[in-house]
């Protein structure tokens, strides 16, 4: 959940902390935070008014700009936007200026013309694309004439802010809205939020709407009727809002439904209205029902889904997306505002079976706040009057299919110091009750609390109570005890076999491994003989992690097979790892190598990853425990090669098997040339005889070469730091591999020639997205350098 500092100051006075002190008290008190940063952070800009814009002597696409920096100061600034020219009011990085990236402005010549500053396009502010009007898109941002010269440009876009992006846990729901944060930084502030209202003019028109839920998975569902609705962008302060909150702005109307969904966590919806009708029926969806969303993918829905319906079309996907026939387009006149509660475990199936998470299917599946449904709807039609001119016909079409009563708890001041081991005084109590803004009575010692419904985490348990008090008092403040026991603390005897174990398969070169537990039902088998039983999940989150896996050589495998996928080579790795089924639970180790185990390139020696390093390999564990084992070919797994596999016999029983992976399977599952051993660790085990990483990026990298033509006086750090700094987002190394200079080069011109490696932790790159990357390194160097492509 991405949080705008500026919009928590709209309910709170934060004018007295630094962000250092804010940062304290919301980790400590409130919620782990993931990142805390500048929405913009670039120094020394300027609104500059463009005086005059005349193209750059030696350039075809450069222009000379005289620029009004300050009311009286014009410098001279190259600018190469196509957009640029006089009259215009633009964004100046001033000489002394440092963009995102460490990009530093300075007085510099351009293809021989000076030039002090730089006009700035949205991008180059650190904003990403998705949220810039597509008119900006290709050129610098220019504002409208109501902006000042010399004024701050951050200012007038609202991005003068901080965003605090805390990582929340499941059951905090309550946190994904600036309303419910600002009542726990309240809390800790010790100052009163005053929650949103609405206030609107009414029309003397009559909400024509019926709505009618014939589903008990929809607790209750409201409708405003708006007409007469003016289609246009958002004015420039919602604008930021939503970016600073991680969401693209569209137009105002779906501005306005996210806006609220921010702000109060209430998901809303926009229908066209003379697309709808007047007609709302809320069901559960026919098997096989059809329905086309606003991305314009066709689902396929079944009797467990919720739809809106117009009586007899379904028209949107309950809780989780519109449909595309009444989306709000530039056309639409009047619109149909919902605001509704849906069963969260309803949602968060559907949500799960169709593959479509949203920030309404999230809010959802994890509970609003009941009470605030209809209030949220009468905010965003205020919203929808202030800034789309809507009229507001009188009423709001309501059918109610559940009533969620309020809870209750009661404790005691004696109760919360007994389980923390504080002393709090009975005044701290009652004082930090009304901070938290509980409803809240006292009779004799006793508290009886009623739980406020924006708090859905909350159960009628006195343990939930005493979180809140712990949290707000302060977990760092709870005294530390240590146990009054005379036992002292010493591994088993099977805890230190395996941590020996893992001692010796490190010393011979194997790399330990943690893999996820859960797998897909279609893989279960894959490495066993039997099958049994499974665990499965009730609620998978995906049906790749559906149930409990039997044999730990899923996890070890799938670890070779996304290293190679990521041309990670020569592979060994182990894992002890707990198995399962319905009625067992048992300790296995497991074993896979993959590539070159070892080489001597010097003495023309290497050691492949084969059948008889693996059985070395165990052989040496064994020895080292004094464990002794025998050898039988074995072809009872499809997944093993049937002429290179034995099995592990101990006393007369199977304990495990080795071998090389079967071609066919090993191919289908691009662990080509890997050898495994999997064992139960039981008789083994019980028989009596500050360094900083990075994870391994889960996406392929890009790798590109580029030759360009430069003057011998540009030194290859120049063109490095300029590739850096263009292809900052996805570049994560850069190296120079030729310089040539000599025929088909100019006598004062030089060839560089270097490779670039792309990558991007959160998805596989596109072509389309390094060939944008590659342009702007092109026209970065060709603006700056005047390079050229060789």
């Amino acid at each position: 959940m991405k949080v705008s500092k500026n919009w928590l100051g709209e309910y709170l006075d934060l004018s007295k902390y630094t962000d250092e002190e804010l940062f304290q008290l919301i980790n400590f008190h409130i919620n782990e935070i993931e990142s805390y940063k500048k929405m913009v952070e670039a120094t020394n800009l300027s609104v500059g008014l463009v005086k005059e814009c005349v193209m750059h002597p030696d350039s075809d696409h450069l222009h000379v700009c005289q620029v009004e920096v300050k009311p009286g100061e014009v410098s001279q600034i190259v600018c190469g936007a196509p957009n640029v020219e006089a009259g215009k009011k633009v964004i100046v990085a001033l000489p002394g200026a440092v963009l995102p990236g460490d990009f530093k402005i300075k007085p510099s010549k351009i293809r021989g013309v000076e030039s002090n500053g730089m006009l700035c396009s949205l991008q180059e502010l650190g904003i990403e694309e998705k949220y810039v009007d597509d008119e900006f898109k290709n050129g610098i941002y220019l504002f409208n004439d109501d902006v000042e010269v010399g004024s701050n440009p951050l200012e007038a876009l609202g991005f003068d802010d901080t965003v605090i992006d805390l990582e929340l846990t499941s059951n905090r729901s309550d946190l994904l809205s600036i309303e419910g944060v600002a009542y726990d930084l309240g809390a800790v502030l010790n100052q009163k939020v005053f929650p949103v209202t609405a206030e609107f003019e009414v029309s003397k028109k009559k909400n024509p709407l019926t709505v009618k839920v014939e589903t008990d998975k929809c607790y209750k569902y409201n409708a405003r009727y708006l007409a007469n609705v003016k289609i246009a962008p958002s004015p420039q302060w919602m604008k930021a809002r939503l970016i600073a909150s991680g969401i693209r702005p569209i137009n105002n109307v779906v501005d306005i439904t996210n806006f609220v969904l921010m702000e109060m966590g209430q998901p809303l919806h926009a229908f066209d209205a003379d697309k709808l009708g007047n007609t709302i029926v809320v069901r559960q969806a026919y098997d096989n029902e059809k329905l086309k969303t606003l991305d314009d993918q066709e689902r396929e829905l079944n009797s467990e889904d919720i739809v809106i319906t117009d009586g007899k079309n379904a028209v949107c996907v309950a809780g989780v997306m519109g449909g595309l026939s009444t989306e709000v387009d530039d056309n639409t006149v009047n619109i149909v505002l919902e605001a509704a509660y849906f069963d969260p475990l309803s949602i968060r199936r559907t949500s799960t079976k169709i593959g479509l998470k949203s920030e309404s299917s999230t809010r959802f599946e994890r509970k609003i706040d009941y009470d605030r449904v209809e209030r949220a709807l009468d905010y965003a039609a205020q919203l929808m009057q202030e800034l789309a001119g809507a009229e507001i016909y009188d009423g709001v079409a309501r059918d109610v299919k559940v009533d969620i009563e309020p809870k209750y708890v009661s404790i005691t001041t004696e109760k919360i110091n007994k389980v923390l081991g504080t002393s709090l005084e009975d005044s701290y109590i009652n004082d930090l009750f009304n901070r938290l803004a509980y409803d809240f009575t006292k009779k004799d010692n006793t508290y009886t609390i009623k739980l406020p419904s924006r708090r859905m985490d909350l159960e009628p348990s006195v343990q939930d109570i005493i979180e809140d008090v712990a949290r707000m008092y302060g977990y760092n403040n709870i005294p530390t005890t240590i146990a009054a026991t005379r036992d002292k603390g010493a591994l088993t005897y099977a805890q230190k076999r395996a941590r020996l174990i893992r001692q010796i398969l490190s010393s011979l070169g194997l790399n330990e491994i943690v893999s996820y537990s859960l797998i897909s039902e279609a893989e279960l088998g894959y490495y066993l003989e039997h099958v049994e039983e499974p665990i499965r999940l009730l609620m998978p989150m995906t049906e790749d992690k559906a149930v409990m896996r039997e044999s730990v050589l899923n996890g070890v495998v799938d670890a070779i097979a996304y290293n190679k996928a990521r041309k990670n080579e020569n592979l060994a790795f182990f894992e002890i790892a707990n198995v399962h089924t319905a009625t067992t639970e048992d300790l296995h180790l497991g074993i896979a190598l993959n590539g070159l185990f070892e080489s001597h390139l010097w003495k023309g020696q290497k050691q492949v990853a084969e059948f008889y390093l693996l059985k070395g390999i165990v052989d040496d564990l064994f020895e080292k425990l004094n464990f002794h084992v025998t050898y039988e070919p074995y072809s009872g797994i499809e997944a093993f090669h049937p002429g290179r596999c034995a099995r592990l016999m101990h006393n007369g029983k199977q304990i495990g098997v080795l071998g090389e992976l079967h071609p066919k399977f090993a191919k289908a599952h691009d662990v080509a040339g890997t050898v495994a051993f999997e064992m139960d660790l039981a008789e083994l085990l019980n028989e009596n005889n500050g360094l900083k990483y990075h994870p391994i990026n889960k996406f392929p990298s890009v790798t590109r070469d580029l030759a360009i033509v430069v003057k011998k006086d540009i030194s290859a750090e120049q063109i490095l730091t300029l590739v850096k700094q263009t292809a900052r987002k996805y570049l994560t190394n850069i190296d120079i591999f030729d310089v040539y200079t000599g025929e088909n080069v100019g006598s004062d011109e030089k060839s560089i020639a270097f490779t670039m490696t792309f990558e991007d932790p959160t998805k596989t790159l596109a072509t389309e997205e390094v060939d944008k990357v590659i342009s702007q390194v092109l026209n970065r160097l060709d603006r700056e350098i005047g390079a050229k492509l060789r």
